[in-house]
C-alpha cells in the first residue's frame, strides 16, 4: 500500500489548532484504510530556544547557518515538538510512534555546503523503520534530522525530507500542510491545480520566492523521483481537504491542466 506522507510546517505548528486539525484528517485517512506518515518541521520555535540561551543565528540562501552549539538546541527543541504532535494525535486514538530522522540511518545525508556547517542534504533514504512501523497501524512521526557516515547529526530542511521519504515510499500523495492556502498567484489567491511544467515556469519567472520557492524545488524533485501528485495547503484546512478532496495546490508531474483538475475533484489518492 502506498502511504500519505504530510509535512507539517512548522510555521503552521505556531497555531496549536495546527496539529489538532492534522490529527482530524489523520482519523479520516485511517478511517478510509490508508497509512500515513507525518514529518514536522520546527523552525519558529527553534528561533525561541535559541533566543533563550542567547544563541544568535544567520541564514544562508535560505538555511540556516548551523554549529555544533545549535545542533543540540536543534535536536532538542525538535524532539519537543514531534512529542507535541504525538501527545496530540493519542488525544484522538491514533497509534504513533515519535522517530527523530537520524534513528538507524533513516535520512543519511552529507554536508549541503562547508559555509552551512552541520546542514545536511539527504542522499539516501532508509525507510524500513517507517515500513515496520507503518506495518503495524500507527502513524510515524519524523523530526528532520540527519546523520552523516561518521554518525554525526544535521539540521536537514524539513521539506526537503518529507520529498525525500515520499520518493522512497512511492507516497500516494504528498501534502505540505503549511501556513499558506497553497502557491499563491499575483492576486494573493492560491492555484487550484499546476503542472510540474507550469510550477517551473512560475520559478523562473520569480513567481514563487523565500520559502516557497524552496519548497516548489522540493515539489520539483518529488514529482520526479516517483511521487505522482503533491499539494499544498493551509494547515487548518487538512480536515476539509481530505473529506472534501478539494483545497490547496494540486501539483503533478504532466497532463493538461483540465485534465489535472479533474483528477483532482475526483480524488487526490488516485494513483
Amino acid at each position: 500500500m502506498k502511504p500519505w506522507v504530510i509535512k507539517l510546517g512548522g510555521a503552521a505548528l505556531s497555531n496549536p489548532e495546527a496539529a489538532r486539525n492534522l490529527a482530524q484528517a489523520i482519523v479520516i485517512l485511517k478511517e478510509q484504510g490508508e497509512q500515513v506518515v507525518v514529518v514536522h518541521g520546527g523552525g519558529p520555535m527553534i528561533n525561541q530556544r535559541l533566543k533563550e540561551k542567547n544563541i544568535s543565528w544567520s541564514f544562508l540562501e535560505g538555511q540556516r547557518i548551523t554549529t555544533p552549539e545549535m545542533m543540540s538546541v536543534i535536536e532538542g527543541t525538535l524532539g519537543e515538538v514531534n512529542h507535541m504532535i504525538c501527545e496530540v494525535f493519542s488525544e484522538f486514538g491514533i497509534k504513533n510512534v515519535g522517530i527523530p530522522g537520524n534513528t538507524k540511518d533513516m535520512f543519511f545525508c552529507r554536508p549541503m555546503n562547508p559555509l552551512l556547517g552541520q546542514v545536511g542534504e539527504v542522499i539516501k533514504v532508509d525507510s524500513t523503520i517507517v515500513n515496520d512501523a507503518l506495518a503495524m497501524n500507527f502513524v510515524p512521526v519524523i523530526a528532520p534530522i540527519g546523520v552523516d557516515k561518521e554518525g554525526v547529526s544535521y539540521n536537514i530542511n524539513a521539506d526537503w525530507g518529507a520529498s525525500s521519504l515520499a520518493s522512497t515510499l512511492h507516497a500516494k500523495v504528498l501534502i505540505y500542510a503549511t501556513d499558506q492556502r497553497g502557491i499563491l498567484d499575483c492576486n494573493e489567491l492560491p492555484y487550484d491545480s499546476l503542472t510540474l511544467s507550469q510550477l517551473k515556469i512560475l520559478m523562473d519567472k520569480g513567481g514563487v520566492t523565500g520559502g516557497m520557492l524552496a519548497k516548489s524545488r522540493s515539489i520539483e524533485k518529488a514529482l520526479l523521483t516517483g511521487v505522482n501528485k503533491v499539494c499544498v495547503t493551509h494547515a487548518l484546512e487538512m480536515q476539509d481537504l481530505i473529506e472534501t478532496r478539494i483545497g490547496g495546490t494540486l501539483c503533478v508531474q504532466m497532463g493538461r491542466l483540465e485534465q489535472v483538475t479533474k483528477m483532482k475533484e475526483n480524488n487526490y489518492a488516485v494513483s
